[in-house]
């Protein structure tokens, strides 16, 4: 009899738990990113960067115009040694270039992650922060959603709240 008691009454708490309602919420990432303060400065100084790549890389094509325009006029003057010497020299220095596009796109991606990553980082932070606050389930991201319902809670403005902006 204890025994049929204890499963009945482990069979009503399991009954209960299941028909419990979770809750749901989303979040629209995307307009909590483009509000962060942070964005600007992360977005100038990335910016400031890939010009200092960019004028590296125009200098070094500005090098190889000018070595090639220069052995061009000058290829009927030079002996075989010389003009195999520059030639070699011109397509080293392509090399270099086509090495340095490969390595600036790298470096790019890089200085993109360092200086991006502490904000999305941070708004993840606040939205399970406001995700645990609120009994959430789950937080879905809008932008990757194709519908949800009007029970879904949208707790955009609590984040925004959470991380301090308007």
């Amino acid at each position: 009899m204890k025994k049929i008691s204890l499963l009945l009454l482990i069979s009503v708490f399991a009954m209960s738990c299941f028909a419990q309602k979770g809750k749901f919420g989303h979040v629209d990432s995307n307009t909590l990113f483009t509000l962060m303060p942070e964005k600007e400065e992360a977005t100038k100084n990335i910016e400031q960067y890939a010009m200092t790549l960019e004028k590296q890389l125009l200098a070094l094509n500005e090098e190889l115009e000018t070595k090639y325009n220069d052995y061009t006029a000058n290829e009927a003057t030079y002996s075989p040694s010389i003009k195999q010497m520059k030639q070699e020299e011109l397509v080293n220095l392509q090399q270099r270039i086509q090495t340095f596009q490969t390595q600036a796109q790298e470096d790019m991606q890089n200085k993109e992650v360092e200086l991006l990553e502490p904000i999305y980082t941070k708004i993840q932070d606040a939205i399970k922060l406001v995700g645990e606050e609120q009994g959430l389930i789950y937080v879905f991201d809008v932008s990757t959603l194709l519908y949800f319902s009007s029970e879904s809670v949208d707790i955009t403005p609590l984040v925004k709240t959470k991380l301090g902006i308007q």
